[in-house]
């Protein structure tokens, strides 16, 4: 009977620990979209990791300078719905959004990373990698033509 109880303590302890922190991780979320989306880049920065805060939100501050002010105005002001939070573990989280605002309505999902115990929006440009530098020093006769290869050269 007391192995049951203490389960029962555990189970509903860990259930209210997991709640908290899906709150905390739906706050960041939150808190990060509705500045961008507010076109807000000094205060997401208050939600970003540094990592973050040192690419994606450098550009956008460099973007924001270059658009037209009433193309701000006439996006403006936006409401985001945080729809959905999945930790993938205890530094790691995905929280699924929905923005609106007068000239766009569509949903897309921000990575969260646990930094120095807080929540905070994870947010790096995908880059294309450079292409593969081949050694030539070591080449033998020079690579064939399509013509060639084609005729069995």
């Amino acid at each position: 009977m007391k192995k049951v109880i203490v389960m029962s303590v555990a189970m509903l302890l860990f259930s209210c620990c997991c709640q908290h922190e899906q709150k905390l991780i739906e706050k960041a979320a939150y808190n990060y979209s509705y500045a961008m989306a507010n076109y807000q880049i000094d205060e997401a920065e208050k939600y970003a990791t540094e990592e973050t805060k040192n690419s994606t939100l450098k550009m956008a501050k460099e973007i924001v300078k270059k658009v037209d002010s009433n193309y701000i105005k006439s996006d403006m002001p936006a409401t985001i719905d945080i729809v959905d939070v999945k930790v993938v573990n205890d530094t790691c989280a995905v929280a699924t959004y929905h923005k609106v605002t007068p000239l766009k309505d569509f949903s897309d999902t921000l990575e969260l990373r646990k930094r120095g115990g807080q929540w905070k929006a994870y947010v790096i440009p995908r880059r294309v990698a450079p292409p593969v530098q081949q050694d030539t020093s070591k080449a033998g006769p020079a690579i064939r033509s399509f013509q060639d290869v084609k005729q069995g050269k």
